[in-house]
């Protein structure tokens, strides 16, 4: 690879990182505020990753709160686990690789649970649910994300429509598929049953900015998510599903660039 080509290989991830963190500061944003997160308190984060929202989370409750971050996957939590050690001053997380399935912690040993988009990669929802519950003390809060309606998706409704309009996709579902299958409704029914008193919701628009449709499909080219769905189509298919894309993309289009708007909702379940 020349320096040119490595320049540009950099400037793509670059962009496909910010168009991410642009998708989610509105969702992010509002799901602290309904959390009322505060000093001393204890945070049960589902489905931390990277540690955005964990990192947050601690903030919030201070030296004198603590915050457990947990993942099905420890190496998705790799990225947090080294922000943690390179910070000079303890803070106060612990991290453990577990699913939501498999959590055993004492009954109300929380006061806030946060699930930022990773409720819809639930294998088991009805018994993660319940141990987020158990897990919570008498008027805690969990506060979960997930995405709106397909059709109020573009980002990710027009890859998927190119790939089924050429192949059927079963199970198991890529995450750009996997990431609908369950909605605010289901979720919402899943926290009643899991025994949460009450659930309200806030839908949140979305967007994701990139300065040309060129190098939106330059930097998605490196999304993994979408390149495992198109790892579905044989592979001389999916140059054609490529420029299936790119026409979808381009009814976004704009003078400043492109602006693929989405939505999202923001439930907020109490005990």
């Amino acid at each position: 690879m020349n320096a040119r080509s490595a320049a540009s290989r950099e400037a793509a991830t670059r962009l496909l990182e910010s168009q991410y963190r642009e998708s989610l500061a509105a969702v992010t944003e509002l799901m602290f505020r309904v959390a009322g997160i505060g000093p001393g308190e204890r945070v049960l984060d589902i489905g931390a990753g990277g540690g955005d929202t964990t990192l947050i989370a601690a903030e919030r409750v201070g030296r004198t709160g603590r915050v457990l971050a947990t993942d099905v996957s420890a190496r998705a939590m790799a990225g947090l686990v080294a922000r943690l050690d390179g910070r000079p001053e303890s803070v106060p997380v612990a991290v453990e690789a577990v699913g939501a399935e498999g959590l055993s912690l004492p009954p109300e040993s929380f006061d806030v649970a946060l699930a930022r988009n990773s409720v819809m990669y639930l294998d088991d929802p009805p018994r993660a649910l319940g141990n987020v519950r158990t897990a919570l003390r008498r008027g805690g809060r969990f506060v979960a994300s997930v995405y709106g309606p397909l059709a109020r998706e573009p980002f990710h409704a027009i890859p998927i429509a190119a790939v089924r309009s050429r192949h059927t996709i079963g199970e198991p579902y890529p995450d750009y598929v996997q990431a609908f299958r369950v909605g605010e409704q289901d979720l919402q029914r899943g926290l009643l049953k899991a025994g949460f008193r009450t659930v309200t919701r806030h839908v949140v628009p979305t967007a994701r900015s990139f300065p040309s449709l060129d190098e939106a499909i330059e930097a998605l080219r490196l999304s993994r998510s979408l390149a495992q769905l198109l790892s579905i189509l044989p592979e001389g298919q999916r140059e054609d599903a490529w420029l299936d894309i790119a026409e979808g993309f381009r009814g976004h289009g704009s003078a400043p660039g492109l602006r693929i708007p989405g939505e999202q909702v923001v439930l907020i379940a109490t005990t």
